[in-house]
């Protein structure tokens, strides 16, 4: 058992101090390990919130007829495994997990679940991972349109980043060891046109490997002109 706020202080970092300290006292959850490569969520009980990702990464692939599509999913994501049939459609596609690294996760269970609903902003927080979720995978579309898979892997290597990775003196690092095959999944492109697109990064020097065969994206992100929307503040 973990205390979930101490595993994962970002939850509760809106809650008033008195509250904070009230809900990390209170809310448990039972963690247990994923071993890597393909995995088959179990059933649980009607009521759990979902699964709280510590460590590790997984990919969820959504297959389509011969295609495909990959998400990444990492530490601090809650993900929903056992919700199979959440979307209708006359087209059936098959999802598939896959743990890349060891994962470590919690269970968001009856129990916790209602303990979170007693803190609207730690219910908002977590209404806010699962939109995070989303968000995330929306982006991933967005860098498959670029023509080149140049750009294709810089956008998403510099969004893993954003996400998990963290700034060295070498560069930027995300920590994780993702082969040129699972890149090319990702980014929507063959393995042969993944492992030429990131050998040009090589050459370019944007891209490098560390000593743990984790990527290391060297200089500042792409600057791809992109003009931000204007802020608007609702008075309530």
């Amino acid at each position: 058992m973990v205390h979930v706020l101490q595993v994962d202080p970002d939850l509760g970092q809106n809650m008033d101090p008195q509250a904070r300290d009230q809900a990390s006292e209170l809310l448990r959850a039972r963690v247990f390990l994923v071993a890597k490569g393909p995995w088959h969520p179990p059933a649980v009980e009607h009521g759990a919130l979902g699964l709280l990702l510590l460590e590790g990464l997984m990919v969820r692939r959504l297959r389509l007829g011969h295609v495909s599509s990959v998400e990444v999913v990492g530490p601090t994501d809650i993900i929903r495994p056992w919700e199979t049939d959440l979307i209708p459609s006359v087209l059936p596609a098959l999802a598939e997990w896959r743990v890349l690294h060891e994962a470590r996760v919690a269970l968001l269970d009856v129990r916790a679940t209602t303990l979170i609903g007693r803190w609207p902003e730690l219910t908002v927080a977590v209404a806010g991972r699962l939109l995070r979720r989303s968000r995330s995978l929306a982006y991933v579309m967005a860098a498959q349109h670029f023509v080149r898979v140049e750009d294709r892997l810089l956008a998403t290597l510099w969004h893993l980043a954003s996400m998990w990775g963290k700034v060295t003196p070498a560069g930027t690092v995300v920590p994780f060891r993702l082969t040129h095959e699972m890149l090319g999944d990702i980014v929507g492109a063959k393995r042969p046109t993944t492992t030429t697109a990131v050998r040009a990064l090589e050459r370019k020097g944007r891209l490098a490997r560390d000593r743990h065969r984790g990527w290391i994206l060297l200089g500042d992100p792409p600057d791809w002109g992109v003009e931000q929307p204007p802020v608007v503040t609702l008075e309530v």
